[in-house]
């Protein structure tokens, strides 16, 4: 009798001490049964490289490991400190002072020193696929803790390069000692975290660089982040990753899976939002054609598009574009939309009297115009991805409408291109993603300008203008004049303004991100033992 009671004050004392330690748990464990977290993990697409010099394109999330030297506001466009503390410009453009403080050191332990920046920058010219960006440098020198930068002439897209992290600081001891292939993995850019291990084509480990400091206004806490560890996954199926965000395997998506949208936008635990460059897609027309050599047939191909139409067939991620320089570029302006709608918008019945004009009318009512016994036939060279698929359909219905039979040719989208370089199209279907217009007007109507730009020399007369105007606002003008005369032209329609998501479990509170793909976590809110999961 007496070893029943013992047993029985033994089980009670177990469950009581078993129900206080559920009491005791740490405030980060999820709702939802998954426990607080101290490595968080991203799915990413793979990457090139952590020299990002070298490398020919980058991910957001690359830039948790390697900073812009400076940072842009992301509601203004207007330039913000991030590595450099301080950015100055003389009033004629040549003469740009950098400031980098005392303080902020490499994961290596070594300290900033404003001469990294000098080699840096001559590192990007000599190997950078992007060195055109800031090839007006001639000179540099280190003035304290300042370094001086000199400029044959004023570039007006330099600046955009220097808010990217693909020009961020390498250590000058590093580019001078490492060879190239060892610093594609192996150096160490200044950053918020570094590369600590990396499996190829299956995922990097991150760790926070305790000697971090930046001088970016977006963020409370200017100093180490606390997440200390991140994993980024590169493989994976779009289902592995929808499901997984939600169940807790994942942290976050760098790019939401287009067919999973309405899935994560709904779900309770799981916070979306944009991040997405300025990606504008676009046609061009062939004015040699003997079809489209007439500018009032071009136009009636442009006035038949009706972009209502076009809404239709697109999803969350696209939407019709009525400029070539679209509202996340910098430069956009609301006047060049107004001009587009005004002079070039949905009208089939100005499409009709102008292809009447020009001869074009349906004399065997077939339902297609024709002239000179045949009808009016011609070729879209479309890329074979579903979104200019869908494009291509709405744009045949638009033009059978006005009786102009287009048919669709699909093909990989560098074969389209080349078809435009070597003059082989009617009608196709390109685009351009960039923030900055300079790279955009470099290009629109320039693949092959016999084919598509009727005056070229005056078209590059306005773009090298633009390009040495200091004055924010007046190159903002001069940018909306291009894009009027390359409407002009009626040899170029924009068509879409393509979007992108990010998301992340809500319960991480303290993530600050940007529209156009800025990314993050100094401010991510963790308890005292680094967990970020559900704090309160």
């Amino acid at each position: 009798m007496e070893k029943s009671k013992i047993l029985k004050l033994t089980l009670i004392f177990a469950l009581v001490l078993s129900l206080a330690s559920f009491a005791g748990c740490s405030k980060s464990a999820n709702t939802d049964g998954a426990v607080g977290r101290k490595t968080l993990i991203i799915q990413d697409d793979a990457w090139e490289g952590v020299d990002l010099f070298q490398v020919s394109s980058w991910n957001d999330m690359q830039c948790l490991l390697a900073d812009p030297i400076l940072e842009k506001d992301p509601k203004t466009g207007d330039v913000l400190p991030g590595i450099a503390s301080e950015s100055k410009w003389s009033e004629d453009g040549l003469t740009w002072t950098l400031t980098f403080p005392e303080g902020m050191k490499y994961s290596t332990g070594e300290q900033v020193e404003p001469v990294d920046f000098i080699a840096s920058v001559e590192y990007g010219l000599e190997v950078s696929p992007y060195a055109d960006g800031y090839k007006a440098i001639k000179s540099m020198e280190v003035d304290g803790r300042n370094v001086v930068v000199h400029l044959s002439e004023y570039q007006a897209d330099m600046l955009y390069n220097f808010q990217n992290c693909f020009v961020g600081l390498i250590d000058k001891d590093e580019i001078e000692n490492m060879s190239a292939d060892e610093k594609l993995w192996g150096c160490h850019p200044y950053g918020a975290y570094y590369l600590d291990e990396y499996q190829p084509g299956a995922y990097a480990i991150l760790k926070a660089n305790e000697g971090y400091k930046t001088h970016n206004p977006m963020l409370k806490n200017q100093g180490p982040s606390p997440v200390k560890t991140i994993k980024v996954v590169f493989s994976g199926e779009s289902f592995t990753f929808a499901q997984g965000v939600q169940n807790g395997d994942y942290d976050v998506l760098a790019m939401v899976p287009s067919e999973y949208y309405d899935e994560l936008k709904n779900a309770e635990n799981i916070d979306m939002f944009e991040a997405y460059g300025a990606e504008v897609n676009y046609a061009e027309l062939n004015m040699t054609d003997p079809l489209f050599q007439e500018i009032n047939v071009r136009k009636a191909i442009i006035h038949a598009i009706s972009r209502d139409n076009l809404a239709a067939y697109l999803s969350e991620f696209e939407t019709p574009a009525y400029s070539l320089v679209l509202r996340k570029c910098l430069n956009y302006s609301e006047e060049v939309v107004d001009y587009y709608k005004t002079n070039y918008g949905y009208d089939p019945e100005l499409s009709k009297q102008l292809l009447a004009d020009t001869g074009w009318t349906d004399t065997n009512n077939d339902g297609f115009v024709d002239k000179d016994g045949k009808n009016f036939v011609f070729e879209f060279d479309c890329r074979d991805s579903e979104t200019p698929k869908k494009v291509a359909q709405s744009l045949q219905i638009d033009l059978k409408a006005v009786g102009i039979d287009m048919q669709i040719k699909t093909q990989n989208w560098s074969y389209v291109n080349q078809d435009v370089v070597d003059g082989n199209f009617q009608m196709a279907y390109l685009g351009l993603g960039w923030s900055e217009p300079f790279l955009l007007v470099d290009n629109f109507c320039n693949r092959n300008v016999k084919c598509t730009n009727p005056d070229p020399e005056n078209y590059n007369a306005m773009v090298a203008k633009a390009r040495k105007t200091v004055d924010y606002d007046e190159r903002t003008k001069q940018i909306t004049a291009i894009q009027r005369k390359l409407f002009d032209y009626c040899t170029i329609i924009p068509l879409v303004d393509n979007n992108g998501y990010r998301c992340w479990r809500s319960e991480i509170q303290g993530i600050v991100h940007t529209p156009t793909g800025g990314f993050y976590l100094g401010d991510v809110v963790t308890d005292e033992d680094g967990n970020f999961r559900n704090v309160q």
